[in-house]
């Protein structure tokens, strides 16, 4: 038996609702009333298997009349505004794309916060397309490409220094991170010696900022002499720097990636025979890493009861998946700036410009008393929009599917809401409470006669002051 071993349901873990919405939290920005049923409809490693294969195969965004826009053609065209006009197309798209969909887009975010850029430091339009692109190409691809490219991408030459790094006064920022941050872990198989060789063999890569130029090597400023990476000596350039990471010190990248990769999408708690496993397949795999994810999302391992809701929603997630379980479509949902992006941001999530370039912690870094209590108000603000006069029909007939036939019985009507939009049932006196939200101000004699039911004109707000209570608890928090 393996740790990897694929799940097969049991009667005493089934395949039901709970798994799926894991399922889809997890690899995703959350369910939606339409992919549950497909996913409960469908055996478990054949959903996971489609799901992946349909990241993997999907095309790449559409790049934007802009994308290659320098800073020439924007001071052409003499609008001082459009700069950020057009990065507000781009976080309109991917927003979108969350609502749409979700699933390539949580790939995305998580190799965002592992090859960590922040535009308000490179400040330019074109390279922010260009990481963006890359890191939709790469997320379920070859990983050892997928760092040689990021390390000659423009925005991240900027970021970590690595165009001020040349002959004679090398650089260390990208050198250091390329190992501590990107493949090997701190203190994890080098020492500063390699560092310091790694920049000079990094040398010569070259881009601006200010004027937004195409990346070129300047062969007048790489370090033309012999270099000693690991214990091995030679003219070494960039290329064999990748070369030598990934054939060195290919155990430690294995499990410091596969590592990374468990504590953020299926425990903040390591399980190191987990993670020793998918290692070996991932050098096994040759660095793809659509293998790798496959084995962790079809695994019997991934769906522990311990494991659901084990993790910590990020603001995003927060809010997308109020939004994507509530069924209503994504044309009739207006917080893309006032509450997905601009909310977010306000509680620490600001898309392109991580804190740091470790990035955002996560898990219980997320949750403070401020930010808390704003969590429950810009979720509040969308609830206000799911109950508005476009929607209410889509979360009144949310309701009806969830319920039929009993759509009179309010303890019922709670109790697979709840399990929607939480994801599991909760304490029995919390749910009394969440009944009491529900009923609102209809008199008892209503629900006691059997005479209140889902078409009542006041259903709709009703479901919406449920929700209200149902965010607020910390199960609606977790993932």
């Amino acid at each position: 038996m393996s740790v990897l071993d694929p799940y097969i349901p049991t009667a005493s873990k089934p395949w039901n609702k709970e798994r799926v919405i894991h399922l889809l939290r997890r690899m995703g920005m959350g369910a939606t009333p339409v992919l549950i049923n497909q996913g409960l409809s469908v055996d478990p490693s054949d959903f996971a298997e489609t799901l992946l294969n349909g990241i993997k195969t999907r095309a790449l965004p559409t790049p934007p009349v802009w994308a290659n826009y320098d800073t020439a053609a924007y001071d052409a065209i003499n609008n001082p505004d459009l700069k950020f006009d057009h990065r507000n197309e781009l976080y309109d798209s991917i927003y979108t794309d969350m609502l749409n969909d979700g699933l390539r887009t949580k790939f995305f975010l998580f190799w965002h916060n592992h090859f960590v850029t922040e535009l308000q430091v490179y400040d330019c339009n074109k390279y922010l397309w260009s990481y963006y692109n890359l890191l939709n190409k790469y997320c379920l691809g070859n990983f050892r490409q997928f760092v040689s490219d990021v390390g000659k991408n423009p925005a991240m030459l900027v970021y970590l220094n690595g165009n001020l790094n040349e002959v004679g006064k090398p650089n260390e920022n990208y050198a250091r991170e390329l190992m501590e941050l990107f493949t090997m872990g701190e203190n994890n198989g080098y020492t500063q010696f390699d560092v310091v060789e790694v920049a000079r063999a990094l040398t010569g890569w070259k881009c601006n900022q200010y004027s937004c130029n195409d990346v070129t090597f300047n062969g007048s400023k790489f370090d033309n002499k012999n270099k000693t990476i690991f214990g091995k000596t030679g003219n070494w350039a960039y290329n064999d720097v990748i070369n030598l990471i990934f054939t060195e010190r290919q155990n430690q990248v294995a499990y410091y990636i596969c590592r990374k990769i468990y504590t953020h999408f299926v425990s903040p708690v390591p399980n190191t025979e987990f993670i020793a496993e998918l290692s070996k397949l991932f050098i096994q795999s040759a660095w793809e890493l659509l293998p790798v994810f496959k084995a962790l999302f079809k695994s019997d391992h991934f769906y522990d009861e311990v494991l659901i809701g084990a993790i910590i929603k990020n603001p995003i997630e927060c809010f997308m998946d109020l939004s994507r379980m509530s069924g209503v479509s994504q044309t009739n949902l207006t917080e893309r700036y006032g509450t997905f992006r601009y909310g977010a941001s306000n509680i620490g999530m600001e898309i392109f410009n991580p804190i740091n370039v470790a990035g955002w912690p996560g898990h219980h870094e997320w949750i403070n008393e401020n930010t808390l209590t704003q969590r429950w108000n810009y979720c509040r603000t969308i609830i206000g929009t799911l109950s508005n006069d476009k929607n209410r029909e889509s979360l009144r007939q949310l309701a009806i599917n969830l319920s039929t036939p009993n759509t009179n019985n309010p303890d019922l009507i709670t109790s697979v809401l709840t399990l929607h939009f939480i994801g599991r049932a909760i304490d029995p006196s919390l749910h009394d409470a969440a009944v009491l939200y529900l009923k609102g101000d209809i008199p008892q004699n209503y629900f006691d006669d059997g005479t209140w039911n889902l078409s009542w004109n006041e259903a709709p707000f009703q479901i919406a002051n449920l929700l209200v209570f149902l965010v607020k608890l910390p199960e609606y928090q977790l993932s």
